[in-house]
């Protein structure tokens, strides 16, 4: 999934309150825009299982 914020101060209240649910998977600014991806925590830690990170 991902999701675009105007602000680093929007982005960091989204972290704060979805922290316990995603993973993020990266992090950058386009455009004058936060964008990040991420997924569900437990798919995370099903993938890196699988890769055998865990």
């Amino acid at each position: 999934m991902t999701e675009s914020f105007n602000t680093w101060t929007e982005y960091d209240n989204w972290l704060i309150q979805n922290y316990e649910k995603y993973a993020m998977i990266s992090l950058d600014e386009k455009d004058g825009k936060i964008v990040v991806d991420f997924i569900e925590k437990a798919e995370w830690e099903k993938e890196q299982r699988a890769k055998g990170n865990m």
